[in-house]
């Protein structure tokens, strides 16, 4: 999969976020992350992605003369600020041809993360759901991995999933009721949170 874009939002109605990839040949598929994988996997992510980019950085040789020293750790500095330097200003494209995982998103109830010795970070996600199972294989370089983790730390302030104390609006209907109508009646509460624009990584 050649991705080209990632885009992470937080859907209120689900209490989800919703994970969608696009690739450079215009295909989209969907993901969605529970809060509580979010919250198990972006420790483990932010580590992975770290030692992603400490494993890019070539080691000096001691005794190298200090002007080849002084190159080499300018040149590993420049590779580590590029695996930082995302783009998060282009919009998400929304006009897409295909998707291989279908409409419905896939529940990820699974990851397994693997460093593979290119230097890619591999995602093997997995939604096991009764008997039916559904994978999807991603391959990301260090700029990607990094962006992922910038994008759902950016979508947990939206989430407020971190928060001890969640504001819920409740509505009460203070008409006038028959008692036998009163009995029966029910309070209305609603979610009152503003939700973000979606994140976007290109």
């Amino acid at each position: 999969m050649n991705i080209h874009q990632v885009c992470v939002s937080y859907s209120h109605e689900h209490d989800r976020f919703l994970v969608r990839i696009n690739t450079r040949s215009d295909e989209e598929v969907r993901l969605w992350f529970t809060r509580r994988l979010t919250l198990g996997l972006l420790p483990l992510l932010e580590k992975a992605s770290a030692e992603q980019i400490s494993r890019q950085a070539i080691p000096l040789r001691p005794a190298a003369p200090l002007d080849e020293q002084r190159q080499q750790l300018l040149k590993n500095f420049q590779q580590e600020a590029a695996s930082y330097n995302s783009d998060f200003q282009t919009p998400y494209r929304e006009k897409l041809t295909a998707l291989p995982l279908g409409p419905e998103p896939l529940l990820v109830t699974e990851v397994k993360m693997t460093a593979l010795a290119g230097g890619e970070l591999e995602l093997n996600m997995l939604e096991k759901l009764a008997e039916n199972t559904r994978t999807l294989h991603v391959k990301l370089d260090a700029q990607l991995s990094r962006g992922l983790v910038s994008l759902l730390n950016q979508a947990l302030n939206t989430s407020h999933w971190l928060e001890n104390e969640i504001g819920v609006a409740v509505k009460i209907n203070a008409g006038k009721m028959p008692p036998k109508e009163r009995e029966h009646e029910h309070e209305s509460m609603a979610l009152a949170l503003d939700a973000d624009k979606p994140r976007y990584l290109n």
